[in-house]
């Protein structure tokens, strides 16, 4: 507790009050306690001519780092318009969390809530509106919002198409995970059956079925400022009949217009003449991408991922953020329960193979992705057809990344990528999980895939350290956590990145960071295959205290 580890504070805080008090005829009956909970709290009045409030002061835990929060005691109306919740809630003072200062005291807080009081209840004369310092952020101002309606950026097109007085069919999805019930515009069906659909969105949520219509911007308001619903269950109601909808299951809902801003509200049940009106949320940031400029041109690129584990599942992921729409996805194997500790997969995806698991989570990202699947093992004993035509789709790929850590599969994929001049990426967790590999290559610049493999082979073995590779079984007491997984895994996601660029001079050498035998770790100068090759290696050792891998 604060005031036991630093008593002195406590008797500050009692000298600044007392002496506030002596000066100040409005502060009385002050009454200093401890709460059930052990924290300092201070009962006081403030009058304003024959206004008597009584409030509390209770010091958090961890004051002064802090402010003391002040709220009204044994009243059965709110006090102020700067307050927080109902008639117990804590009054939004002039200090508070984003400005107090270790030095302010209660003292201080009192005197604000003083001020407060005094302008919005003043003794003599009319009340006077305390203007807010409010600078909330959406997640603030949406905190006890938890019915939330969808808005994109490109509802601009459907609104465009809305005369005043005009109504349509609408279908929404709903999604429903505690606390937060989130509706969007799946459709909007107009009176000559053409249809309007919001750009790339998921297609996950039930399905329902609705009006929309526009009105006047008169009309929109006071439907706006119907809290009750009782206006905008009227509009439903009418509209449905001006559409001929009879059934509860067609009009259970209204979305309303005034052709600028849009208002959704929903009568969830068919016995309830309740409606519920959702709060519009901007999903777009006014249209701002967060990713770098040159990015755009990675929608058209086609990029095959053979290999869905641990390391393949997060690249995949990652690529789509970045925006890359068009993949190809290779893996016979099942997402079982083990595989959670790793895998960006989880337990919705248990005893699915590992592509569909992927690509359903790669569409969770980016909807209008597009995803080829090929549930087989490239050396595996697969028909000559069906391997045949798998490497023919991955030659066709703007990029191959090999995420098997399966040297066979390597030499499979390097010979395509050679054959068919295709940036090609690869990467491999240690056995035992003592770190890892990412290489690139890229084809009129860098050497084969194979020749780079046998440069940092020979490399290893003038260093008398014999390359170990990846274990399937990763065996030893050392293991991979999704940690160092993740961190390989976004390295060969950024060099993925990069291959699909088109380059100018991207020459450079690789730097192998640490390579460990046993207890020996060996810190190199930057590694370099062959002359052409600007081969990307990187070997993050899992023993604590050795610094990250970084680019050459």
């Amino acid at each position: 507790m604060w005031f036991i580890g630093d008593p002195g504070r406590l008797e500050r805080e009692r000298a600044a009050i007392a002496a506030l008090m002596a000066e100040a005829d409005w502060l009385q009956e002050v009454d200093w306690a401890l709460t059930d909970e052990g924290r300092v709290k201070l009962d006081f009045a403030i009058v304003i001519g024959d206004q008597r409030f009584t409030l509390r002061m209770t010091y958090p835990k961890v004051f002064p780092i802090t402010p003391p929060e002040v709220a009204p005691v044994g009243h059965d109306h709110r006090l102020s318009a700067h307050q927080y919740g109902d008639a117990s809630g804590n009054l939004c003072l002039q200090h508070r969390p984003d400005n107090w200062l270790p030095t302010l005291t209660g003292a201080d807080m009192i005197r604000s809530a003083h001020n407060l009081l005094a302008s919005e209840r003043p003794a003599e004369g009319p009340a006077r509106e305390v203007e807010s310092d409010h600078r909330l952020t959406t997640g603030q101002e949406f905190r006890w919002k938890t019915s939330r309606f969808l808005v994109p950026s490109d509802i601009g097109q459907l609104l465009s198409r809305l005369e005043e007085g005009a109504t349509a069919n609408a279908e929404i999805r709903w999604t429903y995970e505690p606390p937060s019930s989130i509706a969007s515009i799946k459709k909007v069906v107009f009176s000559d059956e053409t249809e309007w659909e919001p750009n790339n969105f998921p297609k996950f949520g039930s399905v329902y079925r609705g009006v929309m219509t526009r009105v006047s911007p008169t009309e929109y308001g006071a439907i706006v400022g119907d809290s009750g619903g009782v206006l905008t269950g009227a509009l439903r109601d009418r509209v449905a009949a001006e559409l001929s909808l009879v059934e509860y299951a067609d009009k259970e809902f209204v979305i309303v217009t005034d052709g600028s801003d849009v208002v959704f509200a929903w009568q969830f049940d068919a016995k309830k003449p309740d409606i519920t009106v959702f709060a519009s949320l901007d999903i777009d940031n006014e249209g701002a991408s967060r990713l770098p400029d040159g990015y755009e041109t990675l929608t058209e690129k086609k990029v095959a991922i053979i290999g869905c584990g641990s390391a393949g599942s997060k690249i995949a992921v990652s690529l789509a953020r970045s925006g890359v729409r068009r993949f190809l996805l290779i893996d016979d194997d099942l997402y079982l329960r083990d595989n959670q500790v790793r895998n960006d997969l989880d337990w919705r995806n248990v005893g699915e193979h590992k592509v569909d698991g992927v690509a359903r989570r790669i569409r969770a990202v980016n909807p209008n992705a597009k995803i080829g699947v090929r549930r087989i093992r490239l050396t595996g004993q697969e028909s000559a057809a069906s391997a045949a035509s798998a490497l023919e789709k991955v030659a066709a790929c703007d990029l191959i990344v090999d995420a098997t850590a399966d040297p066979n599969a390597f030499n499979l994929l390097a010979s395509v990528s050679t054959r068919a001049k295709k940036p090609m990426v690869w990467l491999e967790v240690f056995a035992g999980g003592i770190g890892g590999m990412v290489a690139r290559r890229i084809p009129g610049f860098d050497e084969t895939p194979q020749t780079m493999r046998n440069a940092y082979n020979n490399w290893c073995r003038s260093q008398a350290m014999p390359w170990i590779g990846a274990a399937g079984d990763y065996a030893g007491d050392i293991r991979s956590g999704d940690l160092h997984v993740t961190t390989l895994s976004l390295r060969a996601a950024g060099d993925s990145l990069v291959g699909s660029y088109e380059f100018t001079n991207p020459k450079g050498s690789g730097v192998v960071i640490a390579h460990q035998t046993g207890n020996t770790v060996t810190f190199t100068a930057p590694f370099s295959a062959p002359e052409k090759s600007c081969a990307l290696w990187f070997c993050r050792c899992a023993t604590p205290g050795f610094a990250p891998a970084h680019r050459s």
